[in-house]
């Protein structure tokens, strides 16, 4: 059986603010959109006789949504794969996990922090994941098809990715992914919250990355380190580290964008498509990886500098 993967939007809403999310400027635009049990059944329906078998649950926190217990019943009547990602903000009480774990069988989890004064501080929330029960949870509500965990690098939480990555695993989770976050300049976020809540730069990103990676190795876990361009890893084995960049499955990816059901279909063999934005500089064009590379962050150059940036030329 072929494997196509449909991507829906279930509601509008989240309860976290997260400091790096930039999506949350154009949720407040559409908090009070609501999406009914009716608009999903009909979607599942077209998209299964068109041979999607996989379906993906989004936007912006899925367990909060009133609609979302009918849509994961739903698609697992019509016979769908279902992915979830979640903040794991309700899955701690016996309730909503016993609730929506059985119809979920891919698991993402959004892990910014372990302890309760990080997390708030990140999320700029009171809401606390007790990462502890959670995990009891999953373990005793879910069959665990697939589970991972997905970090994003914040300038308050880079000095702990080891620690995540370490706490992770002993809960025996072995497929991770570390990403360096979307930075989107404009008027909702200024500069000086890019630089002291967002971004730390590629270099002292890299190196608490390295760190991770030879965890990762010794110990056998399936890692993906997104959104970094591959010059700023180390040359020696460069090899290595582009084999655990690419974390996005645009192939067989079919995004409902809005009510007209517009498709966003992405595919990364077409060299005019940059994943999430990426810019082109002119200090690139001769790099062997230009094709491949993730490039640097779009605004990057504005915050930071480019200095870090040394394409690999060919022979």
């Amino acid at each position: 059986m072929n494997y196509k993967r449909l991507e829906i939007y279930v509601w509008w809403t989240c309860n976290q603010r997260c400091t790096y999310c930039c999506e949350f400027r154009n949720m407040e635009k559409t908090w009070n959109k609501r999406v009914t049990k009716y608009e999903i059944l009909k979607k599942l329906i077209k998209y299964k006789k068109l041979g999607y078998n996989h379906v993906t649950f989004l936007w912006w926190e899925p367990f909060i949504q009133g609609v979302f217990e009918d849509a994961l019943k739903i698609a697992k009547k019509l016979d769908y794969k279902v992915l979830v990602t979640t903040n794991a903000t309700t899955l701690y009480l016996d309730s909503h996990a016993s609730k929506f774990l059985p119809y979920i069988d891919e698991l993402i989890l959004s892990f910014q922090a372990i302890d309760k004064d990080l997390q708030q501080k990140i999320s700029r929330t009171n809401v606390f994941v007790d990462w502890e029960k959670v995990f009891e949870n999953i373990k005793k509500y879910w069959k665990w098809d697939y589970l991972k965990t997905n970090t994003v690098i914040t300038r308050d939480n880079l000095w702990e990715l080891l620690k995540f990555v370490e706490y992770i695993y002993s809960k025996g989770v072995k497929n991770m992914a570390i990403a360096y976050p979307d930075i989107v300049k404009d008027d909702y976020y200024t500069n000086e919250h890019i630089k002291t809540k967002i971004a730390p730069t590629y270099t002292e990103s890299i190196w608490e990355i390295i760190k991770v990676v030879n965890f990762t190795k010794r110990n056998n876990i399936n890692l993906k380190v997104t959104d970094f361009p591959f010059c700023v890893f180390p040359r020696e084995n460069l090899e290595e580290y582009i084999k655990i960049t690419d974390d996005f499955d645009y192939g067989t990816r079919v995004k409902i964008t809005n009510e007209e059901e517009k498709l966003d279909r992405r595919d990364l063999k077409s060299v005019n498509e940059i994943p999430r934005d990426r810019f082109r500089i002119d200090k690139c064009e001769g790099c062997i990886y230009k094709w491949k590379c993730w490039w640097p962050s779009r605004f990057y150059e504005k915050l930071f500098w480019l200095d870090e940036i040394e394409i690999l030329k060919g022979d």
